[in-house]
């Protein structure tokens, strides 16, 4: 099977995004509840307002690299006789057999497909260029072998 990411993004990096913003929320905890402990100075620019922020940058972080990790499942796949994918918008995974898609329209960023009980659309405004033109390039030949037959 041929498989297309929807999403390129870093596993490393995710993780990197997650550990830095957990070490960040951590420090500015600790030191929230050490100025708590003693006097807070609430002077905005040299009080103890960093450690507030801190927290904030630090769920900032653990946030980015979450989405990251979690937009690394969508997918486009395809072998002979069968085309999976996973998209954002519908969230499930989808089988279509080749043989039951009866036409294919191919626009610039959207793949429409026209099935014996509904219609699928493929969304690929979020794909690389290589990737975008090797699913275009899959679709034409299949489009093309829909015509002849």
């Amino acid at each position: 099977m041929i498989r297309v990411k929807i999403y390129r993004f870093s596993k490393i990096l995710s993780k990197v995004f997650i550990g830095f913003g957990i070490v960040i929320l951590l420090l500015g905890i600790f030191t929230v509840i050490k100025s708590m402990t003693s006097e807070f100075n609430t002077e905005f620019l040299s009080g103890d307002w960093n450690a507030v922020l801190n927290i904030i940058q630090g769920i900032v972080f653990i946030t980015l690299g979450t989405l990251n990790l979690t937009k690394g499942k969508y997918f486009i796949e395809w072998n002979d006789s069968q085309l999976r994918f996973l998209l954002p918008d519908t969230k499930q995974l989808e089988k279509i057999e080749f043989s039951e898609i009866k036409s294919v329209n191919i626009k610039l960023f959207e793949i429409e497909l026209q099935c014996d009980n509904r219609k699928h659309t493929l969304d690929l405004n979020n794909l690389e260029d290589e990737d975008l033109k090797k699913i275009k390039a899959k679709f034409k030949r299949f489009k093309k072998s829909l015509e002849l037959a």
